[in-house]
């Protein structure tokens, strides 16, 4: 099965999202003109639209799935090789846990007014805090190794 999906995966992806797009498509334009005719309020409660958002979260649960189900057998199949991976989600697991002790939750300004409006705990907060910085930090590191990486392959 693995094999098959190594094959043929991305082409087999692209198709059911394709079924997918025409059957939402259909959908819609069947009931395209009672959407029309109800008012701006009533448009707002109509469920033209449910197919397409629950074909999609179903999708992302099962592309989700696979992707975890496949990372767990690529690495009791190959431990010695998934050794670099599993280094790298613990290193992001740790600078997560860095930025997260390091992190204050925002009580004044925008971003105070916007917690307090969400409702968010000074857990939270500090969680959305911690996210942010190590997605930055990750961001830069891969923006520096690009630049890195064509540096070094120009003087090769």
């Amino acid at each position: 099965m693995y094999k098959i999906f190594t094959k043929h995966g991305q082409l087999m992806a692209f198709g059911l999202g394709a079924v997918v797009i025409v059957i939402y498509y259909i959908s819609i334009m069947s009931g395209l003109d009672e959407f029309n005719s109800l008012s701006a309020d009533d448009r707002a409660t109509t469920g033209i639209f449910n197919l397409g958002l629950q074909a999609t979260g179903v999708l992302l649960i099962i592309c989700a799935a696979a992707m975890i189900l496949f990372g767990i057998y690529h690495v009791i199949t190959n431990p010695k090789g998934a050794i670099k991976g599993i280094i790298g989600v613990a290193v992001l697991v740790i600078l997560f846990f860095i930025l997260y002790s390091m992190a204050v939750p925002e009580t004044s300004g925008i971003v105070g007014n916007a917690a307090s409006d969400f409702n968010l705990t000074d857990v939270q907060s500090k969680i959305i805090s911690a996210a942010l910085r190590s997605t930055l930090i990750i961001g830069a590191l891969a923006v520096l190794a690009f630049v890195v990486s064509e540096i070094s392959n120009f003087f090769k």
